[in-house]
């Protein structure tokens, strides 16, 4: 079969003048069918290289048969296991691309040069070292690349966790010096809040990466933390697009000034935070130091922190994601036996984002104001120049976006 002219002949320099990592993620590559659309859409917009997740529910069934097994997740072979579902997706499409007369260039962590460090089921990229990528892109052809999955210096298999699809597009981005990577997914962009909750959500066409960290780590599930955090390091522009359609997606940019009255960006809510009551002790050892050192030592991120001191001694109050909360528990157990400690599962953060709130005063207190008058308790507060995080009740959820929705972004449109 001939090859495609568009893609071979073409220096490394030619192909970085296009700019452009794409990520096709689960849902994109979720059938044959879709694999055969993204091929179509590579042919059409001609990425330098190409990034591809696990088949929708691949994942989810490798974690379900490891855990049949075994329910730690922190070795070796549970890596080896979880990472296959993207070797099958890089198969795939170089098989339906090769079929088009492009030849294809399949690469695993190990050939790619992504070099991550040795934290099993959530290990951190240290480097993208990138020489096979850049030789290809020489040859003209296209590298197709398994997300999600890196290798130790000394040749171990690791995963990357939750978003390791995305933060490994971003990486690869930076390691070969493309100038933007595009996040295919099956929706059209980044949405003022969950369009499933909130019927009158909006795509945000233009975000500033503040918002869309801070979106993303209250609760935005389009992209994960810390692709957008690679991505703002290292000035590479994201972008999310529907795989579907031809939706002009979200950028992300360093805009600093917000539209003129526009204060809030966005509603995000998560629903898989736990609250953590340590306390009230007198113990000379429990404060907040020690509590938080050795929950780090453990990876253990920890959110919302308040800590009140009263006749019975200190009480620190905090929030962790609902997977970390057992060995949340199990190490604040062990390390302060005599302290009390209550694990409350029934809660959910909502947040309101916007940079336009570091020049607006009095933005909390319209928060407070709305939640109170719909009879909404609030837990926990946290704040930040462009945010205000509450803890409340799980149930009133999807009350809160919907009407936090309309005080806030609903009416300036």
């Amino acid at each position: 079969m001939a090859t495609n002219s568009s893609f071979t002949n073409k220096s490394l320099s030619q192909i970085q003048s296009i700019g452009s990592v794409f990520k096709f993620g689960g849902t994109s590559m979720g059938s044959i069918e879709c694999i055969e659309h993204v091929a179509d859409l590579c042919i059409k917009l001609k990425p330098a290289a190409v990034v591809v997740s696990a088949m929708s529910g691949e994942t989810n069934r490798l974690i379900s048969l490891a855990n049949q097994i075994s329910s730690k997740n922190n070795l070796p072979e549970y890596d080896l296991l979880v990472a296959t579902g993207e070797q099958v997706s890089v198969s795939l499409l170089s098989l339906a691309l090769r079929k088009r007369g492009i030849e294809p260039a399949p690469m695993l962590a190990s050939t790619a040069g992504i070099l991550t460090d040795s934290q099993f089921s959530k290990a951190s990229i240290q480097k993208v070292r990138g020489d096979a990528i850049r030789l290809a892109l020489e040859k003209g052809q296209l590298p197709i690349i398994a997300g999600f999955q890196g290798v130790t210096n000394d040749g171990k298999l690791t995963s990357l966790g939750r978003g390791g699809s995305d933060t490994s597009a971003v990486a690869i981005a930076a390691g070969i010096g493309a100038k933007e990577c595009v996040i295919y997914t099956d929706v059209d962009g980044v949405f003022t809040t969950d369009p499933r909750i909130c019927p009158n959500a909006r795509i945000i066409h233009n975000i500033n990466y503040e918002e869309m960290l801070e979106m993303a780590s209250q609760g935005s599930k389009v992209l994960h933390i810390r692709s957008v955090q690679l991505a703002a390091k290292w000035g590479i522009k994201l972008i999310v697009r529907n795989t579907f359609s031809d939706s002009k997606g979200t950028e992300m940019s360093t805009i600093n000034s917000p539209i003129e009255g526009e204060v809030v960006s966005g509603i995000a809510a998560t629903q898989n935070e736990v609250w953590i009551q340590a306390g009230a002790s007198k113990s000379p050892v429990f404060h907040l130091a020690s509590v938080f050192s050795e929950l780090a030592e453990k990876n253990i991120n920890v959110d919302i922190i308040t800590q009140s001191h009263e006749d019975l001694g200190t009480k620190i109050n905090f929030t962790v994601a609902q997977y970390d909360s057992n060995l949340a528990m199990e190490t604040l157990n062990s390390r302060f036996p005599d302290v009390t400690l209550k694990l409350r599962e029934d809660v959910g953060k909502i947040s309101i984002v916007g940079v336009g709130m570091r020049t607006h005063a009095g933005v909390a207190a319209r928060m407070f104001q709305v939640l109170a008058s719909n009879n909404i308790e609030i837990l926990l507060v946290t704040t930040s120049e462009i945010k205000v995080g509450c803890l409340i009740p799980r149930e009133k959820i999807q009350h809160a976006i919907q009407i936090l929705h309309n005080e806030f972004i609903s009416l300036s449109f």
